[in-house]
């Protein structure tokens, strides 16, 4: 019965999102559907694959500051740890994508979020956020099989969410030039071409 009642779960989150669960400790339940059952690495190891899988380390934090409008004033450390970035100094062209391992639909736009950032290189800064997931190196491996080779950041606390009020994953931001958010995507994107439609609309970039 209960394998009956956690498949439910799944299919239900794949077809309207996944509500963000409270953060729950690194030895949690099996139900969060790891790409592996490895033991969690030292913080060493996990930088080694950041590189390893192409994913860049965290640059140094801007000083610009915050703006009325834009992400919170917060700092959030590189997804596998070895320095940190204060979100409110970012400015755009830049889509922030919330995720998570654990997250059916996460994972189902992973491809389309990859082809999408090998298009816009130069153009669009893709940024994502790995929320809520207990266990990082799960979510390392994860982004290191789709292929993100772009800035990634860990948010265990949802530090970075809960001042934008984000409770559900996939969730992406665009935000422009001046650092504002201009357009909340909640959901999965369908494909590159609404990618670049969304892009072109709300960011004025041509991909």
């Amino acid at each position: 019965m209960r394998r009956v009642l956690v498949v439910l779960v799944v299919v239900v989150a794949a077809l309207a999102g996944c509500t963000v669960p409270e953060p729950v400790p690194a030895n949690g339940p099996a139900v969060l559907s790891p790409v592996s059952s490895t033991a969690t690495p030292s913080p060493v190891d996990l930088i080694a694959l950041r590189r390893a899988a192409g994913i860049p380390d965290c640059p140094a934090s801007s000083a610009l500051p915050a703006v009325k409008g834009g992400l919170p004033d917060v700092e959030l450390t590189c997804l596998g740890g070895g320095s940190s970035v204060r979100l409110g100094g970012l400015r755009g062209p830049m889509i922030v994508n919330f995720w998570a391992q654990w997250c059916p639909p996460c994972r189902a736009e992973a491809p389309d979020i990859r082809d999408f950032n090998q298009l816009a290189k130069g153009k669009v800064t893709m940024v994502g956020i790995d929320g809520t997931d207990p266990r990082e190196d799960y979510a390392m491996e994860f982004a290191a099989i789709e292929g993100w080779t772009y800035m990634q950041l860990y948010d265990p606390d949802k530090t970075s969410m809960a001042p934008l009020g984000l409770n559900s994953l996939p969730h992406s931001l665009f935000i422009d030039a001046n650092g504002v958010i201009v357009y909340h995507y909640v959901g999965a994107f369908g494909s590159v071409d609404q990618m670049r439609q969304l892009t072109a609309q709300y960011l004025k970039v041509t991909v």
